[in-house]
């Protein structure tokens, strides 16, 4: 059985020239090449230049000077670790333990709390600001920022801070995010910080004066449902551990029941047993309940944390209130 052509179907010029066509395609000359190209030159410089894109602007929320915002998606998760004094995991292209609708993938020396802090107070700095993918600078006294996280006021401090701000550029997360199972997932990342600027005196690494750029594709996220507001007077007089607790139970107001070993990968805990996690967080579910932030709490016979908020949320946690 042979196969035909069909020219009805596919264009002689697929198969090459026809055989016994009449028509040929005259050859061109390089006089003439040469004259082609130059009209096309002439025509790129003559036709009107793109219009470049306008900047995506974003409007970075109001809040009080008592609070600050966490964003659902990254308080939900291993992102910022409850580590101390563990040397940092340098990690690539790392999984992030976080909860089912919630899928992170980071690059970067690992964050922990006191990174957290310090990037909730970049963004205090920014509140009810409009930015875009200009990127404005927000500008802080390091001393100033040292005296806000409630760290002690010495070079050591503002060595930390450089460090610190260092880490958060350095980073790269991707987070995709799906609110139901239907949903068409969000997904957005990059560095938490897109590039810094100091100015020092004395000794070469206190840095007094900086100037940073947020990422604005994560700062965007923080729409009303997404993020909630936390006290940040609350949070200053806790451990790492309770911190973590503290921002994950504020953005719902009534937590389900979770096990011991889930909150155990989700607050990036590199205790080995678990029976060691369950006495530290039994003392930080202790303190949680002695600042005013709980009610009330307990672990059951199947191993599960069950606990009572003591305080309303902010408008902002309302539209989220069964995300968990």
């Amino acid at each position: 059985m042979s196969l035909k052509k069909s020219s009805s179907l596919i264009s002689p010029e697929f198969f090459g020239e026809e055989k016994g066509s009449e028509t040929t395609v005259p050859k061109e000359s390089a006089l003439d090449i040469v004259v082609r190209l130059e009209k096309s030159m002439v025509l790129r410089r003559t036709a009107p230049a793109e219009q470049p894109r306008p900047p995506t602007r974003v409007q970075i929320p109001l809040w009080s000077e008592e609070h600050r915002p966490v964003l659902h998606d990254l308080v939900r998760s291993a992102l910022f670790t409850c580590g101390q004094k563990d040397a940092r995991m340098d990690l690539k292209a790392k999984p992030i333990y976080a909860l089912e609708h919630i899928k992170i993938t980071y690059t970067g020396e690992e964050l922990r709390q006191r990174d957290y802090d310090v990037y909730l107070q970049i963004l205090h700095l920014s509140r009810g600001v409009t930015v875009d993918s200009r990127q404005e600078w927000v500008e802080f006294d390091a001393r100033a920022l040292v005296k806000l996280l409630g760290w002690t006021q010495n070079s050591r401090s503002l060595l930390e801070l450089r460090e610190t701000i260092r880490r958060l550029t350095a980073c790269a997360l991707e987070v995709t995010r799906a609110r139901t199972k239907t949903s068409v997932p969000v997904v957005y990342g990059g560095p938490l910080l897109l590039k810094y600027a100091g100015a020092q005196e004395g000794s070469f690494d206190e840095v007094t004066f900086w100037k940073v750029q947020i990422n604005t594709e994560v700062a965007a996220q923080l729409k009303p449902g997404d993020y909630t507001r936390i006290d940040w007077q609350v949070r200053s007089q806790l451990s790492p551990l309770e911190k973590w607790l503290h921002a994950f139970y504020s953005t719902n107001q009534n937590p389900y029941p979770m096990k011991v070993e889930t909150i155990h990968k989700l607050c990036g805990s590199r205790m080995a047993e678990i029976k060691f996690f369950r006495r530290a967080i039994k003392a930080a579910l202790t303190r949680l309940t002695e600042v005013g932030f709980l009610s009330s709490w307990q672990i059951d016979d199947t191993d599960k944390v069950k606990v009572t908020r003591s305080q309303m949320l902010t408008s902002d946690a309302v539209g989220a209130a069964k995300a968990l």
